[in-house]
């Protein structure tokens, strides 16, 4: 019953993948993606997924390497889900007259949290993501304040790891990129680095674009 459940969902899918684009949702596009991304969730459990969250239920569906993928969100231009223990996957579809954008940000959450963002356009072809959303570098959080004589490339080179963590804030259609460095330096090193350290900087959607909105200290 099952697998009839899910054929039909998939001829559902290839039906919608037909249609305007307009008419389209972050749903169809997890249901079909095709080239590795979600290697790890087969093309059936997301249909079942989609299907129970969608019917109240939100089932836990099982991955490739045996353990448990949840939906956390889903609206029409979003998806939230934990694909395993240690991986957080955040989808939104930006539309403007023209374009439409699949943003994907994929975040390992061990050992420190730590995130790659890439763009998409609806065949799933990647895009050149640094015209749609420049992931920002640990030295776009360092500021050194007027008269100090600290060089930012020395702040830099004390970080082995620089790890950033992107998160989306669907009501505000922004990406707030944070740094998670404490969890991969000496205490005594990143005390040295915090007072130049930005907490954050926050991204703005305008039409399928982020652009840089502010500098959070």
């Amino acid at each position: 019953m099952k697998s009839v459940k899910s054929a039909i969902t998939a001829l559902l899918v290839a039906a919608t993948m037909a249609m305007p684009v307009a008419a389209r949702t972050v749903r169809d596009f997890f249901a079909s993606e095709q080239n590795g991304i979600f290697i790890t969730l087969p093309q059936d459990e997301r249909l079942d997924m989609l299907d129970y969250y969608e019917a109240g239920q939100n089932v836990p569906a099982t991955n490739n390497f045996g353990g448990t993928a949840t939906i956390d969100t889903l609206t029409t231009d979003y998806l939230k889900l934990q694909t395993s223990g240690s991986t957080l996957v955040e989808m939104l579809m930006a539309t403007s007259k023209r374009d439409t954008v699949i943003y994907v940000v994929q975040t390992a959450l061990l050992p420190s949290a730590d995130s790659h963002v890439a763009a998409y356009d609806t065949e799933w072809n990647e895009l050149n993501t640094d015209k749609y959303f420049k992931m920002p570098q640990l030295a776009d959080f360092i500021s050194i304040p007027k008269g100090d004589k600290t060089r930012k490339d020395d702040l830099v080179r004390m970080v082995k790891m620089p790890t950033i963590e992107c998160s989306i804030d669907l009501p505000d259609r922004t990406i707030t990129a944070t740094p998670t460095i404490s969890g991969t330096m000496t205490n005594e090193d990143y005390d040295a680095l915090k007072p130049y350290l930005a907490k954050s900087i926050t991204y703005k959607l305008k039409n399928v674009k982020f652009k840089q909105l502010a500098v959070n200290n």
